[in-house]
């Protein structure tokens, strides 16, 4: 575990302003958020944000009667070091184990090496103190929010879950991967995404012959209109709604409420801005990814408010409240605010209509021999879909590394088609007051009924308004 034991919990009072309840609304708007952080009913005590449950063969079962006709799986990269830096960093983050040998294709024959075998590798000099920036980075071999070794191994095992599940079970998938037309494979154009669908693919489909005719291919948008998260650069209403949420009474008093534990560990960290003010994003980063390295959480010698003493280094309290803030946080944004629908509805719509339309084409024949869809992206890719869901508090926690959504068709043997759900290697439950559907098989038709309410007809129009 590291230096610490982190099992202690700290209890804080907490006093919001009770949600105002919105009739005739959606059910994300009818949501109620008027408890605290220190009375809201988070069902976490299994939680662990250093990796998430998996899929088990053993207690896996086809749902009755039918035949499984395609499966989109979903899923978080797996652990990874931070994407918020401190300076004077002494951490060292090794990643000695993840690199890939990379070649190019010529230009007159796409499918042969004419390069041959290159390997990157990240190198923080130890003499950077004396010719470098020593204070921007830490120590070792991983790049800023970079798939650790850790994390590659998380997937693997993901994958070889899949494997007992999809090929060893069932039989659906082909034992051996000789037509890529099997499989479709989408990532962000990250690097710590594309090597976690690359680890997971890999031990799906081990010892497959390493030639370019065998290559599958990974499907990369552009950032600038990637659509696996809310892509706020190329929707600027992401950040209207986001900001109206934020300067809500309720989300005000939630940050009043958490002040003097955001001021306190902000003057630890060194850090200042409206985004270390207004979100517990940064903490739970800096946070969650030491600890789930054993790794001492952060110190600092300056750290002090209104010149009075206070605690140097963050502690186990620190780190489960930050826990709590942040899935207190991001439920309220995502599905307990009235404005949470519309938000949803930009932040998450386009990839539920993606996935929609494959299921769709699929079913009309236009698909060819798919069988395995698979989505790589990040917890701001999983847990919006969890929103529209309408997911239980236990399922609204922060989305662990290597998270896992299963999206599986079932053709039942009377013609009907049902939808299963799986997240995290347990049937999805809805919050019981909006149980909209029992996601172990649910109708087509209801399925994307409920769905089409987060679906815009026209992402660039509604994004305009």
């Amino acid at each position: 575990m590291g230096a610490r034991t982190l099992n202690s919990v700290v209890v804080i009072t907490v006093a919001l302003v009770a949600a105002a309840a919105v009739a005739n609304a959606s059910p994300a708007s009818r949501s109620s958020f008027g408890v605290g952080v220190s009375a809201y009913p988070f069902d976490d005590a299994s939680y662990n944000y250093c990796v998430a449950d998996y899929p088990d063969d053993q207690t896996y079962n086809a749902v009755p009667d039918a035949k499984l006709e395609l499966v989109q799986v979903v899923v978080r990269h797996g652990d990874r070091t931070p994407v918020h830096l401190l300076s004077n960093d002494n951490t060292t983050w090794t990643c000695d184990e993840v690199a890939e040998n990379i070649y190019l294709n010529g230009a007159d024959q796409p499918a042969t090496n004419t390069t041959g075998a290159f390997r990157q590798l990240i190198e923080i000099p130890s003499w950077n103190g004396k010719y470098g920036y020593s204070n921007q980075v830490w120590r070792g071999s991983c790049d800023v929010g970079q798939l650790t070794d850790k994390g590659k191994s998380q997937h693997r095992l993901l994958g070889s879950k899949l494997r007992g599940i999809y090929i060893d079970k069932l039989g659906f998938l082909s034992a051996q991967l000789n037509n890529t037309d099997e499989i479709y494979a989408r990532t962000t154009n990250v690097w710590r995404t594309k090597n976690s669908a690359e680890s997971l693919l890999g031990s799906l489909w081990p010892k497959r012959e390493i030639t370019p005719q065998t290559a599958i291919p990974f499907h990369t948008y552009p950032k600038e209109i990637e659509t696996m998260y809310g892509n706020s650069d190329a929707c600027g209403k992401i950040r209207t709604l986001e900001s109206k949420i934020v300067d809500s009474e309720q989300f005000q008093a939630f940050l009043k409420d958490q002040g003097p534990l955001m001021a306190r560990l902000s003057g630890i960290f060194d850090v200042s801005g409206s985004d270390w003010a207004s979100s517990w994003d940064g903490y739970m980063d800096i946070l969650q990814a030491r600890h789930c390295h054993g790794v001492d959480l952060p110190c600092s010698e300056r750290a002090s408010i209104s010149g009075k003493s206070t605690p140097k280094c963050a502690t186990a309290e620190d780190l489960t409240q930050v826990a709590r803030n942040s899935h207190y946080e991001w439920t309220f944004k995502y599905r307990d605010h009235p404005l949470s629908h519309n938000y949803l509805r930009l932040v998450t719509g386009s990839l539920l209509g993606t996935l929609k339309d494959q299921v769709q084409e699929h079913i009309a024949g236009k698909t060819g021999n798919l069988k395995l869809a698979l989505y790589s992206g990040h917890d701001s890719t999983i847990w919006p879909l969890l929103a529209a869901f309408q997911a239980s508090n236990k399922n609204m926690l922060w989305p662990p590394y290597a998270s896992n959504i299963l999206f599986e068709l079932w053709k039942k043997n009377d013609g009907s088609r049902v939808v299963r759900v799986i997240y995290n290697g347990q049937v999805l439950k809805a919050q019981p007051e909006f149980e909209w559907c029992d996601l172990n098989a649910c109708p087509l038709d209801t399925f994307y009924k409920h769905l089409d309410e987060y679906i815009p007809e026209s992402i660039v129009t509604e994004c305009a308004q």
